[in-house]
């Protein structure tokens, strides 16, 4: 199925005109702001300006990075990577098409975006998981296979190298479970998440509009959903190639994704938020014998467990203690001014971070974090989920902005 060779039909790329873009996207704007419940579904071709192939791009495709995984494989032959800019998924910067997103549903003019993907450019994005329907898995999320915890990984999950194997050699981490990790990617053959897909549904059962991106559409039952909404309400198809679902749609846009929604957020008068690394460092002490114990973890905006952190140095407790794996703990006398030393995976060459906090008794503090892949800046700021009696202060061993 996915390495049958296309005809050159099959993977022929339509462009439509300035004008006809102009045109047409005047018409989704309009069609957006008349909308009660408007959602967006997803393929990989949101994520190629990233530098993430997709998968069916044919061999003479314009996008820069190259034919789709899929084409490569049914004709035998590797990419080109002196001609074509790809990334790992790992490195990849949401695109002004994944931000545009989330100031849409920012705005609430978004209901849900509903994505095939797996690259975690969504949810890394900003968006929120409460609206955010990944159907074929994410690759940096891994879940027990008995008490179901997710965990969050700043990392890709999968390990496993059979096709339907998904076991990653982690356990869970409550002590009454340590079930086997699994990563959540959803191979051909193999179920979707029940929940997702029903709410995902239920969205398109609400929806007015449907807005598909990227998709090929050619894949069940996730294609079903903007199908769904075509068989009753508006469904916009923006494609370069044909696709099975064009003649449900209202409008079919040839285009790239981000040309598209760089036109049509400027039409509806929003601005394309820039991209930054959010993550959330939550520090606490307790009281353990004579002694404080000390703990570091991370957390996302959400404030879902996160596994961004890649060690944690901890001084002025006594001689420096280095935690290369979760938990980081460490004992420290009352009246401590701790010294924590933060190194991360670095996927945007993110630079190490230094907190300094004064344990002088039981509590927690709440540290949020951004980072701009950009100028290589971070901007530190407490939130206000501060209790107890800790205090901090955020420097950079590199340059950092305090807010």
């Amino acid at each position: 199925m996915a390495s049958t060779i296309r005809s050159e039909e099959d993977t022929k790329e339509f462009f439509d005109s300035p004008e006809e873009l102009e045109t047409k996207v005047s018409q989704l704007a309009d069609w957006i702001r008349q909308s009660k419940h408007f959602i967006v579904f997803t393929g990989a071709g949101i994520s190629t300006s990233a530098g993430i192939p997709d998968f069916r791009s044919g061999i003479n495709t314009k996008l820069e990075t190259g034919p789709g995984a899929w084409e490569l494989r049914a004709k035998g032959i590797g990419r080109d990577i002196r001609k074509h800019k790809t990334t790992s998924v790992t490195k990849a910067i949401p695109t002004p098409t994944h931000m545009s997103f989330v100031q849409l549903m920012e705005k609430g003019i978004l209901h849900a975006v509903v994505s095939q993907n797996c690259d975690g450019l969504h949810r890394r994005s900003g968006l929120p998981t409460s609206r955010l329907y990944e159907l074929h898995g994410n690759s940096n999320v891994e879940k027990c296979n008995k008490c179901k915890r997710e965990y969050l990984r700043d990392f890709r999950t999968r390990t496993a190298m059979a096709v339907y194997g998904h076991k990653t050699g982690r356990k869970c981490d409550d002590p009454a479970c340590r079930g086997d990790l699994e990563d959540t990617i959803i191979n051909f053959g193999e179920s979707l998440p029940v929940v997702t897909l029903e709410d995902s549904f239920d969205h398109s059962e609400k929806a007015d509009i449907c807005l598909a991106m990227g998709s090929s559409l050619t894949v069940t039952p996730a294609a079903n959903i903007p199908e769904n909404v075509g068989q009753r309400n508006i469904l916009v198809i923006v494609n370069l190639q044909r696709t099975p679902l064009d003649h449900r749609a209202a409008m079919r846009i040839n285009g790239k994704c981000d040309d598209v929604m760089k036109l049509l957020m400027s039409k509806l008068g929003l601005d394309i938020p820039e991209f930054r690394l959010k993550r959330r460092i939550v520090m606490t002490a307790g009281k353990k014998g004579d002694k404080y114990e000390v703990c570091v973890e991370g957390r996302d905006q959400e404030d879902h467990p996160f596994s961004f952190l890649k060690s944690v140095t901890f001084s002025g407790a006594g001689p420096d203690i280095r935690c290369d794996q979760e938990p980081y703990t460490v004992l420290t006398r009352a009246g401590a001014a701790l010294q924590v030393n933060i190194a991360f995976h670095s996927h945007y060459g993110e630079p190490p971070l230094m907190l300094k906090f004064d344990i002088t008794g039981d509590g927690s503090v709440t540290v949020d974090l951004q980072y701009n892949p950009f100028t290589g800046m971070w901007a530190v700021s407490r939130s206000d989920e501060v209790k107890g009696e800790v205090e901090d202060v955020a420097e950079n061993l590199a340059s950092v902005k305090i807010q």
